[in-house]
């Protein structure tokens, strides 16, 4: 036997979203935005970074619309480029802070909840994940970078 799944409406999915924010969840729009020489390319792109965000740990909901590619042409030749606008509900403002460090939307757009309210205890913890995702960053690119002697006094 087969399980269907239930087809939310939008008014329902929004009253679903307002009921997580007041549990600790974040509801968002993030923006990106894609440029290239291939016009598929373009797009593409914005297909797998939607898959990606949807496929992390602690993304409850993810939808994203990608819009018409654009063409335009300089003195280097022809350019494409693109947008999407991508729904995210996050399990926490941690894992919210984290992926959008990771995935670095042009904007965000919070919607979910109205109001948050963190003690010093929840914001360290926030804090320091924020931290541990700089760091993560750093030592990535400094060790695919720094050469040496370089490298050695970034160690």
């Amino acid at each position: 036997m087969t399980e269907e799944k239930r087809k939310f409406t939008e008014k329902e999915l929004e009253g679903l979203f307002e009921k997580a924010g007041k549990h600790g969840a974040i509801l968002a729009l993030l923006h990106f935005d894609s440029f290239g020489k291939e016009k598929e390319d373009v797009s593409a792109s914005l297909v797998e970074l939607i898959s990606r965000i949807n496929a992390e740990k602690g993304v409850l909901y993810c939808r994203g619309e990608i819009e018409e590619v654009l063409e335009s042409e300089d003195d280097k030749g022809k350019s494409y480029s693109t947008y999407t606008e991508v729904k995210v509900l996050f399990a926490s403002l941690d894992i919210a802070i984290s992926i959008c460090l990771r995935y670095g939307p042009i904007t965000i757009e919070l919607l979910e909840p109205k109001e948050l309210k963190l003690n010093s205890e929840a914001l360290q913890g926030t804090l320091l994940n924020a931290s541990s995702v700089g760091q993560q960053f750093s030592s990535f690119f400094m060790n695919k970078l720094l050469k040496g002697d370089d490298l050695a006094q970034f160690q």
